[in-house]
């Protein structure tokens, strides 16, 4: 199954695992409940969806997701 994703909702993502923006940049940083220290680059004006490529490198390698599914659960349950 295919999940799709805003910047709105990976902004969301990430504000809940306590990540603040870095001054007036796109950079993300923060340490998440869990002890993880993650950082991530989030273009918010852009408008529509983000590519499924980019929410799977933004799933697992900048937020510590196992799979983009876990981070489409977290957004669904926890924001």
């Amino acid at each position: 199954m295919g999940y799709t994703f805003t910047w709105d909702d990976i902004e969301k993502i990430c504000r809940k695992l306590g990540m603040k923006r870095q001054g007036k940049t796109s950079v993300w940083k923060g340490v998440g409940p869990d002890g993880v220290k993650r950082t991530c680059i989030i273009h918010a004006k852009h408008k529509g969806n983000v590519g499924s490529g980019l929410v799977q490198k933004i799933a697992t390698r900048e937020l510590g997701f196992s799979s983009v599914e876990e981070m489409y659960r977290f957004l669904k349950e926890e924001c």
